[in-house]
């Protein structure tokens, strides 16, 4: 007898009405109002970029990330490196085996691990989707 194993793949969908997607928006705004950055998800805050423009609302992040794409969390990344000259994983390992020696520093190497979190969960994302349409 042969077992064979194999992955399936899936997209559950549910309806809601806008006015009640709306509510739960909002009221997820309030975790980016009142816990981020401390306490903030990749995956979950491009959800919410991604949802705020189907429904013309803007999380508080907006006002710093812009469009929240790719391609500003590669210049994130690029713009650390540049400042300190040695790639971003190397600059926040050392940092954080040292601690930061400045505010600056601090920042950067929260600013840069949410940025490879960002890019990592839109690769994750792209990946998905080509597994969908296969």
């Amino acid at each position: 007898m042969y077992h064979y194993a194999c992955e399936v793949f899936y997209v559950e969908k549910i309806t809601i009405s806008i006015s009640d997607l709306r509510k739960l928006y909002k009221y997820a705004l309030n975790h980016c109002r009142e816990l981020c950055p401390a306490e903030r998800d990749a995956e979950t805050c491009i959800l919410m970029i991604e949802l705020g423009r189907k429904l013309g609302l803007r999380p508080p992040c907006h006002e710093d990330y812009g469009d929240f794409s790719e391609k500003t969390f590669d210049s994130i990344v690029k713009e650390i490196e540049d400042r300190y000259g040695k790639k971003i994983t190397d600059f926040i390992s050392e940092t954080e085996r040292r601690g930061p020696k400045s505010l600056q520093e601090q920042t950067d190497v929260m600013e840069g691990k949410f940025a490879l979190e960002v890019i990592e969960a839109y690769r994750k994302r792209r990946e998905e989707r080509e597994k969908e349409e296969s």
